[in-house]
C-alpha cells in the first residue's frame, strides 16, 4: 500500500475559532443586543451540529447561497431552543462575516510543522472538510492556503463527510486510490466513518483528550496532535520501500 496523500479536517484538526465557536456567535449576538449564556449557547450548537456537518445525508445544490442557507436553517434551530430569535437575516450575514475575521481563529502550533514535513515527503496534502463556502478564502487569509494542493469545502462539493462523494472528489484531485491515503479529523462519523466507508485509512485527532483507543473501529489511529501523525505516515513510507 503506497501512501501518495494525507487529508485533513480543518475545524479542531488545523485550527479552532478564538477562543471557541460559541464566543465568535455570541459576539455577533452581542452587536444585536441579545445576552446569551455562553455553555448554555455551546450545548445548543453541539447539538445542531452533532453529525459533523449540515445534516444532509444525500448530495446538496453546491452554491453559496445554498452554503448559506443550509448553515441559517441549523443555527435559528439552536438559537430557537434555547429562546432566541427568529434574528433577521442581516444577523447571519454578520455572523458569516465574523467568522472570516482572522483574529477569530487560532491555528494550532503543530499544524505548520507538521504540514512541512508532510510536504517534504512529497506528498499531496488535501484540505477535506465540513465547511461553508468561504473555507478557501479563509485559508487564504491565515496564510494555510499555500500548504494545500486542493481545498475540498463540502459546501464547494455538494456532499458532507461521511457521505463517500466528498472523499472521492478529493481522492480524484490527489490522483490517489483509496488505499494510498490517510485522512485526519477529530469526528468519529464525519471521518473515522467517512474514511473507512471509502477504503480510506483514518485517523483520528483528540485534541480534548475524549477517546481512548477502545472508542475506535480496528485499523484506526488515535493521536492527540498532528505531531503524533508524523510517525504513522513514516511507517506508511517505509512499509511502500521495503525497509
Amino acid at each position: 500500500m503506497k501512501l501518495r496523500a494525507v487529508f485533513l479536517d480543518i475545524g479542531d484538526t488545523v485550527m479552532r475559532p478564538n477562543p471557541s465557536w460559541e464566543h465568535v456567535y455570541a459576539i455577533g449576538l452581542a452587536e444585536y443586543g441579545v445576552p446569551v449564556e455562553i455553555e448554555t449557547l455551546r450545548s445548543a450548537l453541539r447539538r445542531a451540529y452533532h453529525h459533523g456537518g449540515s445534516g444532509f445525508v444525500d448530495g446538496f445544490d453546491p452554491t453559496e447561497e445554498g452554503s448559506f442557507r443550509r448553515t441559517v436553517q441549523l443555527d435559528r434551530a439552536a438559537l430557537a431552543e434555547i429562546g432566541i430569535g427568529p434574528l433577521p437575516e442581516a444577523f447571519f450575514r454578520r455572523l458569516s462575516e465574523l467568522f472570516m475575521v482572522t483574529a477569530h481563529w487560532h491555528v494550532f502550533p503543530d499544524v505548520i510543522p507538521a504540514l512541512e514535513q508532510l510536504k517534504a515527503r512529497d506528498l499531496v496534502i488535501g484540505a477535506v472538510s465540513n465547511w461553508v463556502w468561504q473555507l478557501p478564502e479563509l485559508l487564504h487569509a491565515l496564510n494555510l492556503a499555500s500548504h494545500f494542493d486542493f481545498v475540498a469545502a463540502s459546501a464547494r462539493i455538494g456532499f458532507d463527510k461521511p457521505h463517500r462523494e466528498i472523499f472521492r472528489w478529493a481522492l480524484e484531485q490527489a490522483h490517489a486510490e483509496p488505499d494510498e491515503v490517510i485522512h485526519v479529523g477529530d469526528h468519529l462519523d464525519a471521518d473515522v466513518q467517512g474514511a473507512l466507508g471509502t477504503g480510506i485509512e483514518p485517523v483520528l485527532i483528540d485534541r480534548w483528550q475524549r477517546f481512548t483507543v477502545a472508542d475506535l473501529p480496528p485499523s484506526t489511529s488515535l493521536i492527540r496532535s498532528l505531531a503524533d501523525l508524523i510517525p504513522i505516515v513514516d511507517a506508511r513510507l517505509l512499509a511502500r520501500t521495503g525497509a
